[in-house]
């Protein structure tokens, strides 16, 4: 088994402006710019013939490329955040191909997660050892956060090895929008 997802890669300008809000929250596992990337949708553990299946059909997807902003941040977990992130502009060709993907998994053999599509990059984890106050002063710190606009040429299958350090991303396929 292989536990995946399809993400968006980040130029290094944006995970440069990511980086630079890293700060004030002790304990936080601030993640590292190469970990970083907008998730289209997480997979889980699939079987080798589950993910020839699920190319072949992503290689079909139709996409030009399009725009898109980090803009503002927020916290998963109510009054006590797990995860600290950084969102995006409204994008109507986000959207549509994150539909897109979305429906070729269900019509797939992969029992992937089914939950609702929340474009945003993930900047931090919070354990127990984090302060809930420390994340929202964040979250409130860093609200009108305005990154590089940058352009989507595409979107890639990575791997995620977990291990007892930050999770191993890997690049499996990479699948680029019509020029």
């Amino acid at each position: 088994m292989i536990r995946c997802f399809l993400a968006l890669p980040l130029p290094d300008d944006v995970t440069d402006a990511l980086m630079d809000v890293q700060d004030g929250v002790r304990n936080a596992r601030w993640v590292d710019t190469e970990n970083m990337h907008l998730t289209l949708a997480f997979l889980g553990e699939c079987t080798p013939s589950e993910l020839t299946e699920l190319d072949t059909e992503l290689g079909r997807l139709r996409t030009e490329p399009f725009e898109l902003r980090v803009s503002g941040v927020g916290a998963f977990g109510g009054g006590k955040p797990h995860t600290l992130y950084a969102g995006l502009a409204a994008s109507e060709p986000l959207s549509r191909l994150q539909s897109k993907i979305a429906r070729l998994i269900r019509e797939s053999a992969i029992a992937a997660e089914r939950r609702k599509f929340h474009p945003h990059v993930t900047v931090a984890r919070c354990g127990g050892g984090v302060v809930p106050a420390q994340a929202i002063d964040w979250t409130l710190r860093h609200a009108r956060l305005a990154g590089p606009a940058f352009t989507a040429h595409g979107f890639s299958l990575f791997r995620s090895d977990l291990g007892p350090g930050a999770p191993v991303y890997t690049e499996l396929v990479h699948y680029p929008f019509l020029r």
